[in-house]
């Protein structure tokens, strides 16, 4: 019988190279960790020549092989479109990841300055939620208000004797303590400088203080972030279900030779650092020490 080579070689050679670079790409994907989708279609890559074979060898019908190269085709479209879920469902975990880590030390960072200012006025943290939101509605703070920066100068003959009745020399420039009590006096010396000059405390609504500050006004923007609402201060921002940080406080823990009020708030993380990972916890304070140090500083 004699066989032509030419024919075998146009019969069957194109066939061969697709099923061999289908069996390469087959290997090379599962040696070197490459996406679920590469493989799927390097294994159809490889059937598809495999089935060209066949088919040239006259093993296989036509039709045995559309419906094989069909199943093929099913197959590659359900993985690439679990492929381009599973992308689209890790972006969107990586952007929850970076919102929540925004809000979460927002969130702690405004519970931290009430908390502080809360121990400033009373001389221990507030104890319940409860208690957090009647400060920041109706508590009041000593705050200073200020005009005018201290004159760089030191003090002349007229305002040393105003204010320590006697002579001694000056030789540094005036502090703010001093700057305070000559505009206290009428500004003896009658320099234009202090001029104006005053150094007053005065009590004033938290909430009002707090929340008039430009930077923080400009930081509610930033973060996209509407109407600040108090009740809304203890839910750990994007939780679900909705959760509440875990508050506790003590009022005279042995320290140092004295006694202090401790804090710690903090909850296990709304979103982890991986998806469908381990939740961390984050939080500030410790209840053994006066440090209200954050788990992110």
């Amino acid at each position: 019988m004699n066989i032509d080579i030419s024919v075998l070689v146009k019969k069957y050679l194109i066939a061969f190279f697709i099923a061999v670079l289908g069996l390469v790409a087959t290997f090379y994907g599962l040696g070197n960790n490459q996406d679920q989708l590469f493989v799927i279609a390097a294994i159809n890559l490889f059937l598809g020549g495999v089935l060209a074979l066949l088919f040239s060898a006259g093993v296989l019908k036509r039709n045995i092989v559309l419906a094989v190269g069909f199943v093929c085709v099913l197959v590659t479209v359900f993985f690439g479109y679990s492929s381009v879920v599973a992308v689209a469902e890790a972006q969107k975990h990586i952007d929850d990841r970076a919102r929540s880590e925004q809000l979460v030390r927002y969130n702690l960072a405004f519970i931290r300055d009430v908390q502080r200012a809360h121990k400033n006025e009373f001389g221990k943290f507030a104890a319940t939620w409860e208690e957090l939101e009647e400060f920041y509605n109706e508590g009041k703070i000593t705050v200073i208000d200020a005009e005018k920066a201290v004159p760089s100068r030191p003090l002349v003959k007229e305002e040393i004797k105003a204010i320590y009745n006697d002579n001694r020399a000056a030789d540094v420039n005036m502090t703010e303590r001093e700057a305070a009590l000559l505009a206290a006096l009428g500004n003896p010396s009658g320099k234009e400088d202090l001029d104006g000059f005053k150094r007053d405390t005065i009590k004033k609504l938290f909430r009002e203080d707090y929340m008039g500050s430009l930077s923080r006004i400009k930081e509610r923007q930033r973060l996209g972030l509407g109407a600040f609402k108090v009740e809304r201060l203890k839910y750990i921002p994007m939780s679900d279900p909705q959760t509440a940080w875990t508050l506790e406080t003590r009022v005279n823990v042995p320290y140092a030779g004295d006694t202090i009020p401790t804090i710690k708030v903090s909850a296990e993380e709304p979103v982890p650092f991986l998806m469908g990972g381990k939740k961390e916890m984050v939080g500030f304070g410790n209840l053994s020490t006066n440090s209200d140090k954050a788990t992110w500083e």
